[in-house]
């Protein structure tokens, strides 16, 4: 079983896209529960999981019926909360990561995760293909980069062994700054990558060797089905579809 952190910090700042009140993204409303309950939820029924972390505003979790483990305060920063939650499960070989702002998660898509990720692996990500994100949620305006084998978005899991993260903090600075803007991310890993980008002859395996010698470690890319995991709400559009899919 895994351990796992659940990224809910961010405060007011968190908010500017949304006409709700809250005192942070997690803490946003869907149908009278805080959004991050929903991804709490998922994870007290998957199967994998043992521990749950909580790194966000304390003042929530009084209102939140389903339990966790442990709980930090809010740093202000995703990046800080991050580090602060690697350095919790330091003894840990992996430890999952999942941010609060994916409400339509399910425990079952949490269990399929962890059972494609390679256990000797240091850092594995999630990404769903375009086509599955569109289809179900064909309104949404993703961020998708186009590889060889198609077009993707990035998931909000991943599974990371704290020891080689943390001896990486910079570029893990810059991948988290930068995680919304595929260009930028290229360039952290060299510009031969970004040639490839540009030419639509970069690969899967390509990325993962790259990431692999700049991490010290094997990491790996982990494709999911299920576009949940990459719908992160980030505006009050995409709440409102959120809320009334969870309605239904």
């Amino acid at each position: 079983m895994y351990n796992c952190a659940v990224m809910a910090g961010g405060g007011e700042d968190s908010l500017k896209l949304f006409n709700v009140s809250a005192t942070s993204k997690g803490a946003i409303p869907i149908s009278g529960k805080p959004m991050v309950e929903y991804v709490i939820e998922a994870l007290r029924s998957a199967k994998s999981i043992d521990k749950i972390l909580y790194v966000g505003d304390i003042e929530i979790l009084s209102s939140i019926k389903v339990r966790v483990d442990y709980s930090i305060s809010d740093a202000g920063e995703l990046f800080l909360n991050l580090m602060n939650a690697l350095e919790f499960f330091k003894g840990e070989s992996q430890i999952l990561i999942v941010t609060s702002d994916i409400p339509l998660i399910k425990g079952y898509m949490i269990d399929v995760f962890l059972s494609r990720c390679d256990r000797s692996a240091i850092f594995c990500y999630s990404f769903v293909r375009r086509e599955d994100s569109e289809k179900l949620f064909p309104k949404a305006h993703r961020t998708y980069v186009k590889l060889k084998e198609g077009s993707f978005t990035g998931g909000n899991i991943m599974l990371v062994n704290p020891t080689f993260i943390l001896r990486n903090r910079e570029l893990i600075r810059g991948i988290v700054s930068n995680r919304k803007n595929p260009f930028n991310l290229a360039k952290l890993i060299g510009w031969n990558i970004i040639l490839r980008y540009i030419m639509g002859n970069l690969d899967i395996p390509t990325l993962e060797a790259k990431s692999s010698k700049i991490l010290g470690g094997k990491t790996q890319a982990v494709l999911m089905e299920y576009p949940e995991i990459g719908f992160d709400v980030d505006n009050q559009t995409q709440l409102n579809f959120v809320e009334e899919r969870l309605v239904k």
